[in-house]
C-alpha cells in the first residue's frame, strides 16, 4: 500500500510556481514548547492633588518610586502609592491612573492639642507613618511647642495634611486638615512615638483628636472607563467604600469570564477595628478582590493595599500556585500589640473575607494567609472553592497558556472529523483528537508545575 503523501502547507510559496530554484520556508514550531510568557503589569488607581502633573484618565508608567510624586503631587495618595508599589517590587510593569477628587467631597480633620508647658526633650508625632520630630525645651510654652511641631509637618512636603496653629484662645492646637478631600482622610493615622524609645517626655502634656469628617470618594466607574479593555492583572485601589467595591467587582467579574479575556485581580487596604473590618469583608463576594485589615496601623491602608498588590504581581507571576505566606509588606509598620488581631480573630476575618498578616518583632509586617472576598455560592451557601487568592491566579495562567497554545499550534487550521480524508492528507487540518492530545501535553505541564493534581 502506497503512503500518503501530506499535501504541502506554504505561507510563503506558491504552489504553482514555475521558476526553477530552491526556496525554503521558515517558521517555528510550538508543539513541544514550555509554558507562554506571562504578560503581568500592575495597575495603582489613586487620587492626584492640583500640584500633580498627570492627566485625570491617562496611564502613565511608573519606573521610579518618586514618579508618583511628580504625577499626583507631593503628599498625595498616588504619590504613596506609587512609592510603595515601586519599592516592593523593583522590576514590575506598574501604572498609575491618576484620578481628582471628588468635587463635592469634603476633607477630613483632625486636631493635636498641648495642654502643658511640662517636660523636655524629643517629641516625634506620626501622622500616616511619616514622623515630625520636635525639641521641646524647658520653658517652651503650649503654644511655642504648637508652632513648633506646625512648622515641622511643613518641611515635610511627603506629609497627607496640612497645618496651622490655633488662634485665639486655642494657640496651645495643631489643626490638620487633609490635603485630599473624601474618606481616605479618615484613615490618616496620628499618634506620638512608634518606635520603643519614642515616648512622650515625661510631664508632656498632648492630646490628640482622631481625623474624621472626610466624606465622598471619586467614582471607580471613571478608572474603569479610562482603562477600557487595557489588561492589567492586579489592580489597587485605595477606595473601600460600599458603593465603589460592589463596581469593581461587577467589572472583575465581567473580565474573568470566557469572553472578557481580561482576568484581574484587586488588593485594597482596610483600617478599622475587628468588627469594622469584619462587616467590610462582608461586602463583596468576590473571588477577585482582596481586602487586608489594617487595623490601626501607623501606616495608611492604602499604603497596605499598593504594597500588596506590588508584592502579589511579583509573587505570583513567577508562580500563581505559590502561596503568599511570610512575605513581607516592605515599609508596612504593624499595629500596637494591643491593636494586632488574636488567632481567633483572625479565624473570623479569613471567614469573612479579610486577609490576614503577622507582625514581626521589628514591627514589619508579614502575610499569614491571603483570600478573596468570595464566601457563598451565588445561592448562598457557604463555599471555600475559591477562598484563596492562587486559586483565580492559577487558573488565569492556565487559560492564558492554554489559549495562547492553541493560536500558536493552530494558527490557520481548518476543522475536520477524526478519521477525515482531511487529517491525513493535510497538515493544516485540527480534529478533536489532535487538539485533546495537545492539551493532555500542556496539562502534564501544568502538573509538573504543581498548578494540576
Amino acid at each position: 500500500m502506497n503512503a500518503i503523501t501530506p499535501i504541502p502547507a506554504f505561507d510563503e510559496i506558491p504552489l504553482d510556481w514555475r521558476v526553477p530554484g530552491a526556496d525554503l520556508e521558515i517558521r517555528p514550531g510550538y508543539v513541544n514548547r514550555g509554558l507562554v510568557d506571562y504578560p503581568a503589569r500592575g495597575l495603582i488607581i489613586a487620587q492626584k492633588l492640583d500640584d500633580g502633573i498627570a492627566e485625570a484618565g491617562r496611564l502613565y508608567r511608573l519606573t521610579r518610586p518618586d514618579d508618583g510624586e511628580i504625577l499626583c503631587g507631593p503628599g498625595s495618595v498616588g504619590d504613596a502609592m506609587a512609592r510603595a508599589a515601586r519599592i516592593a517590587n523593583r522590576s514590575g510593569d506598574i501604572w498609575l491612573l491618576a484620578v481628582p477628587d471628588d468635587e463635592g467631597a469634603t476633607a477630613a480633620t483632625g486636631k493635636i492639642t498641648f495642654t502643658n508647658a511640662d517636660g523636655a526633650g524629643a517629641l516625634s508625632v506620626y501622622i500616616a507613618g511619616r514622623r515630625a520630630r520636635i525639641v521641646v525645651t524647658p520653658g517652651m510654652t503650649a503654644p511655642q511647642r504648637a508652632a513648633a511641631l506646625v512648622a515641622a509637618i511643613a518641611a515635610d512636603l511627603r506629609m497627607p495634611v496640612e497645618a496651622e496653629q490655633g488662634v485665639e484662645a486655642a494657640t496651645d492646637e495643631v489643626l490638620i486638615t487633609a490635603r485630599h478631600a473624601g474618606e481616605v482622610g479618615n484613615a490618616i493615622d496620628i499618634r506620638v512615638g512608634v518606635q520603643a524609645d519614642e515616648a512622650a517626655p515625661a510631664g508632656l502634656g498632648i492630646e490628640i483628636t482622631a481625623m474624621s469628617g472626610g466624606a465622598g470618594n471619586p467614582d471607580v466607574s471613571d478608572a474603569i472607563d479610562a482603562i477600557n479593555e487595557q489588561w492589567f492583572q492586579h489592580v489597587a485601589t485605595p477606595w473601600t467604600d460600599d458603593a465603589n467595591l460592589a463596581v469593581l467587582a461587577e467589572e472583575l467579574r465581567v473580565r474573568f469570564t470566557a469572553q472578557g479575556r481580561l482576568d484581574a485581580h484587586a488588593y485594597a487596604g482596610v483600617s478599622g477595628t475587628f468588627g469594622q473590618l469584619t462587616a467590610k469583608g462582608g461586602v463583596t463576594n468576590s473571588p477577585h478582590l482582596t481586602l487586608i485589615g489594617a487595623a490601626r496601623s501607623p501606616t495608611p491602608p492604602w499604603i497596605w493595599g499598593a504594597t500588596l498588590m506590588a508584592v502579589s504581581l511579583f509573587h505570583l507571576t513567577q508562580d500563581p500556585a505559590r502561596q503568599l505566606r511570610t512575605l513581607r509588606l516592605p515599609g508596612v509598620s504593624a499595629p500596637d500589640p494591643s491593636d494586632q488581631f488574636d488567632e481567633l480573630e483572625q479565624d473570623l476575618l479569613l471567614r469573612s473575607g479579610v486577609s490576614t498578616w503577622t507582625a514581626l518583632q521589628d514591627r514589619s509586617v508579614a502575610l499569614s494567609r491571603v483570600i478573596t472576598t468570595y464566601k457563598t455560592t451565588p445561592l448562598g451557601v457557604a463555599d471555600s472553592a475559591w477562598l484563596d487568592v492562587n486559586v483565580p491566579a492559577t487558573l488565569s495562567r492556565i487559560r492564558y497558556d492554554w489559549r495562547a497554545t492553541m493560536s500558536l499550534v493552530y494558527p490557520r487550521h481548518k476543522l475536520a472529523e477524526d478519521g477525515s480524508v482531511a487529517e491525513a492528507y493535510s497538515k493544516v487540518v485540527a480534529t478533536p483528537r489532535k487538539v485533546l492530545g495537545t492539551w493532555a501535553g500542556r496539562c502534564q505541564l501544568y502538573a509538573r508545575q504543581g498548578w494540576l493534581r
